[in-house]
């Protein structure tokens, strides 16, 4: 039987959560037939063969050729789906209603997007150790260069103002037929978010369709390289992040008392987060006017 929903990702790695990510996605209860589709572009072949038995379908390309937009368009491209559920292979789902609450109101015409919650897990939950702390609360996004793109591109109405984020994002095809991810080397949520609002698509929030989400940066240089990164992202949607915007973010005196708190309560481990508040806004500026490429983000 044909599909009607593709779970669809891209996988370099087998990272620490990748068992129980794929156990939670085929425990999912929906009456819909469903099908895993994975953009593989790493160069581990027995990887590859391993996930040939755990995915429907896989499509594997050279680690040189990866692209956050075009990678992902992959995937989507591959998905036999009339609904396209897209992930990072860090997202949980956290019970086995998620896939159904993710797609129903695409099923309903409810809306063309849909927008599930992306939760920070708990302290001490396995499969995310060490987790970055400001990934709490999501204080990983303090900073200002979005402020002017979601005043123009993240208002759906009833909805409020809101980002759409990659890893936990479903939509039918016919719409990412019509916007997709490519054009940008990083960021690709953000430029299918500027094409569903230029397309007057409707997206909607979900609440009780949920996964968990975390990263770990433990060093300085790969918190600098995820965020330069974005910054990269934003330049290639023509958003700058200024100098003075930059220095605005570095002084906010209520990220400065979090830090203190969290430093006092012995909350931090790494050197990256105690310099956080200082990092992330230099990268971002870094990126965002100076980095010719991507930089390899590797969270270790």
């Amino acid at each position: 039987m044909k599909p009607l929903v593709s779970i669809a990702f891209m996988l370099k790695y087998w990272g620490p959560t990748l068992d129980e990510f794929f156990k939670r996605l085929k425990s999912q209860k929906i009456d819909y037939p469903f099908e895993i589709v994975v953009a593989y572009y790493g160069k581990d072949d027995e990887l590859y063969k391993k996930l040939l038995t755990l995915a429907t379908k896989v499509t594997r390309i050279k680690p040189e050729e990866y692209n956050c937009g075009s990678t992902r368009d992959l995937a989507c491209r591959e998905s036999s789906g009339k609904y396209i559920v897209t992930l990072s292979v860090d997202s949980l789902p956290l019970n086995d209603s998620w896939l159904k609450n993710m797609v129903e109101p695409l099923i309903n015409n409810e809306a063309d997007v849909v927008q599930g919650k992306v939760q920070c897990p708990e302290k001490g939950d396995p499969n995310y150790r060490d987790f970055f702390y400001w990934e709490r609360d999501f204080g990983f996004y303090f900073t200002s260069e979005g402020e002017k793109f979601y005043k123009k591109h993240g208002d759906f109405g009833t909805y409020g103002y809101f980002g759409l984020a990659a890893p936990n994002l479903s939509f039918k095809k016919s719409v990412w037929e019509k916007t997709g991810f490519s054009g940008v080397r990083y960021n690709g949520d953000t430029v299918f978010q500027k094409r569903i609002s230029e397309n007057h698509f409707k997206a909607i929030y979900k609440e009780d369709a949920v996964v968990l989400h975390a990263h770990s940066y433990k060093t300085i240089k790969s918190l600098f390289n995820r965020c330069s990164n974005e910054g990269i992202g934003w330049k290639d949607i023509n958003e700058t992040y200024g100098f003075l915007t930059m220095l605005k973010d570095i002084c906010r005196v209520d990220m400065h008392i979090k830090a203190f708190r969290a430093f006092i309560n012995k909350d931090m481990k790494f050197k990256s987060e105690f310099f956080f508040i200082f990092i992330r806004p230099i990268a971002l500026y870094w990126g965002n006017h100076y980095a010719k490429s991507l930089y390899n983000d590797s969270r270790k």
